[in-house]
């Protein structure tokens, strides 16, 4: 569809308003004597692989035994039980069909603990899916990692951010003192800014606390996104996490920008006037040589940022934009291991610093929403998709805990307008879906779905997930591992791999696909759920327009998914997480056990899978493994004796934000479904085994209104939750 040129006029003007910076940014130095310092070659790490990860080797080859499908349900000799146990009434259709079903249970739970327990009550089969195990790692990672932010990484970053604050107030740098007073305001409560800088601090305060969206900065001038700043994940369990939250969220965000120039404004060339820039691109480099020049506790600041910025990449991946080492790395080539203030701040070194950096340094691979960035069209009425890699131009520049490059972020980024073009209606893709992740992965069953819902037919949607796919085809065993958020996805890329020949009948059949699938997306919302704070979320850019007469058989202890793979993935990504936190000297004796309990049941469940999958009867030490299930992982993922508190599933986390709508998508895992799997034993018989398993939700939500999981469980349990996605009615039993 195109847009008439006099349309195209009328709308410009009535932009015009929005099209300024709505502010002025703070000033920068005020004294240029001073010489700056820039510390040698930083030691940043760039990858923990070769530290910290070692493979856990797991090769089968599939024989398991088959069956036709469907099945008789007078075959299987135990699924009267099993159908009587769980209260479904009656034998559904479909479990004869494809030999497994998924149904909503009568006693709701999101706690697998107590979901197994009442199973294993029931004397039958226990199913052990493989999500139980995913979830495991989520319990670790989240758990955990709040532990090391409360105790270890919010007194190091009062720290700095008070260092650095002091600092730049003595020199008369208001853009830097203010930029560490916002956060010290919400990590020292008595903490009080100088009245030169108040009113500017006071306001972006107001702004964070209301978090109503896009406002003009007090303190940068550019447009911010303030709904970010609402705590959410395990940041709303205590005062101190949601203070950290909302401190680490503004240095994540806020960026000194790199590139300025005119016109500038959100539908313009810059975000910010060249002067600006330079302005804060000076001030950028004074906090690199401040944070090697000033000492707090016996250690320089460089070292306690160092150590906030490796610990929060080991969990979560390294920064998309540009941050110490390299502006410390692009400082020493143009002006030298010293300089003076005066060249640091004049406009000449500032143009040499920038096409330095522009030249050496890859800009941000995710437009995260700094500036409010507007999408025109040409005078034909076309949109341009080269506008998103402008926007990574735009937006380059120095973020002092910038938030996290992932590649799933990337891929939601990239499969929208307006790098997506419009669809044979008319219509622009402005929000993705969790099923365009899972299509670059590779999962069949989600690229099915979106053929299904007419995503191939928005220009450049097919290329541009090929192109994605290859760059995931491409990644190396040191890509995969090179953090734990790669480790996870990598056990998810795992998981969604295509079952043929030699697994047993349900696995080879398109809706236990789709089935893999939302196990897929429930272990990818917990994923995001747990790094709310650090990945960095993608953003849409904003358009302008818009049995017989024989003795019963003595039913098994149970099943457990055949995917050994995945389980010795797993394992290999606590053993590099028990590795990096001993490393790091925040693992304490008591994780060391859990570490130790969570590892040797990722084994067993390795073993029994590996038996199951060559077709072979699983030990007497594997059945009593399976009916001690619901103990076995309680003594792995409670945490000082609770049983309820952090394990549950019911979990959600906004990915995605669309300027256009306002509004955000939310990925969610939700209350526990069970999971009825038929499947023909070595010794001939068939059985039914019956387990928990995740669930999966996606909706778009207000961007005012970012969903905590207080606020998700509370929907789940009212009359307004939300519907599953349609692809589940293939696999799930409505009563």
């Amino acid at each position: 569809m195109k847009y008439e040129l006099t349309f195209t006029v009328i709308l410009l003007i009535l932009l015009i308003p929005c099209c300024s910076n709505g502010g002025e940014a703070l000033s920068g130095l005020s004294n240029d004597n001073e010489e700056l310092k820039f510390p040698a070659e930083l030691n940043v790490a760039e990858t923990f692989v070769d530290r910290f990860y070692e493979a856990v080797e797991s090769s089968t080859v599939p024989d398991m035994a088959s069956m036709e499908l469907p099945v008789s349900g007078g075959d299987v000799f135990n699924l009267d039980d099993v159908i009587r146990k769980t209260g479904i009434g009656h034998t559904p259709a479909a479990l004869l069909q494809n030999g497994f079903i998924v149904y909503a249970p009568h006693h709701i739970t999101n706690n697998p603990i107590r979901a197994y327990e009442v199973i294993e009550s029931w004397d039958q089969p226990v199913y052990v899916s493989a999500g139980i195990p995913l979830h495991m790692l989520h319990i670790f990672f989240d758990q955990i990692l709040q532990d090391i932010e409360e105790n270890h990484l919010y007194g190091d970053l009062e720290t700095i951010c008070a260092g650095l604050y002091e600092k730049n107030l003595e020199r008369g740098c208001e853009l830097n003192a203010a930029f560490f007073a916002v956060p010290l305001a919400f990590l020292d409560p008595e903490f009080e800014a100088d009245q030169s800088i108040s009113e500017a601090v006071d306001a972006e305060i107001t702004l964070i606390e209301e978090h109503i969206g896009f406002s003009a900065s007090p303190v940068f001038g550019y447009r911010e996104d303030y709904s970010q700043y609402v705590p959410r994940g395990h940041y709303t369990s205590s005062p101190a996490l949601e203070r950290y939250f909302k401190a680490m969220m503004w240095l994540g965000r806020l960026t000194y920008i790199l590139n300025g120039g005119e016109p500038n404004g959100q539908m313009a060339r810059y975000i910010v006037s060249e002067d600006d820039a330079r302005t804060m691109t000076s001030c950028a480099l004074y906090i690199v040589s401040d944070l090697a020049g000033i000492e707090a506790e016996g250690e320089p600041l460089l070292e306690k940022w160092r150590r906030i910025y490796e610990i929060t990449a080991f969990f979560a991946g390294f920064a998309d934009d540009l941050s110490v080492p390299q502006y410390a790395e692009a400082a020493r080539e143009t002006a030298g291991s010293t300089a003076s203030g005066e060249l640091i701040q004049s406009m000449d070194f500032y143009r040499i610093f920038r096409d330095y950096v522009n030249l050496n340094f890859a800009g941000p691979a995710i437009y995260s929403g700094t500036g409010e960035i507007i999408s025109m069209p040409d005078e034909h009425g076309e949109f341009d998709p080269g506008d998103l890699q402008a926007a990574f131009s735009k937006t380059t520049g120095f973020r002092f805990l910038g938030q996290r490059y992932t590649p799933d972020s990337e891929i939601l980024g990239k499969l929208v307008f307006p790098a997506v073009g419009l669809n044979p209606s008319g219509q622009n893709r402005f929000m993705p879906t969790g099923l365009d992740v899972a299509a670059v992965f590779g999962s069949e069953a989600a690229i099915s779905v979106l053929e299904d819902h007419g995503d191939f037919l928005f220009a450049n949607y097919a290329d541009s997930l090929e192109s994605l796919s290859e760059m995931i085809e491409d990644y190396t065993t040191s890509d995969w591992h090179a953090t734990l958020y790669m480790s996870w996805l990598h056990c998810l890329y795992l998981l969604q791999e295509e079952k043929g020949e030699g697994y047993t009948d349900f696995m080879r059949t398109a809706a236990w696909n789709r089935h893999t699938l939302s196990n897929f997306l429930a272990s990818w919302a917990m994923l995001r759920h747990d790094t709310i704070l650090y990945a960095k979320q993608s953003y849409t850019m904003e358009c302008t327009c818009a049995p017989g007469p024989y003795d019963e058989p003595i039913p098994s202890a149970g099943f457990v998914e055949p995917v050994p793979e995945v389980y010795a993935e797993l394992n290999a990504t606590l053993q590099m997480a028990q590795r990096g936190l001993r490393a790091y000297g925040v693992l304490d004796s008591d994780i060391e056990n859990r570490f130790r309990n969570a590892c040797s049941i990722m084994t067993r469940l390795q073993d029994i899978a590996e038996r199951e999958l060559a077709g072979e009867v699983i030990t007497s030490q594997d059945a009593d493994f399976l009916k001690g299930f619901a103990h076995l992982l309680e003594s792995a993922i409670c945490w000082d004796g609770v049983t309820t508190e952090g394990l549950e599933t019911s979990l959600i986390a906004d990915v995605h934000t669309d300027q256009n709508s306002s509004s955000v998508l939310e990925v969610a895992s939700g209350d526990l479904d069970y999971c009825i799997v038929i499947y023909k034993r070595p010794d001939g018989n068939i059985e039914a085994a019956v387990g928990p398993v995740l669930s999966y939700y996606e909706f778009t939500w207000p961007m005012s209104d970012r969903l905590t999981d207080e606020a998700w469980r509370e929907m789940l349990s009212g009359d307004d939750a939300p519907e599953r996605p349609s692809w589940v009615e293939g696999y799930m039993n409505n009563p």
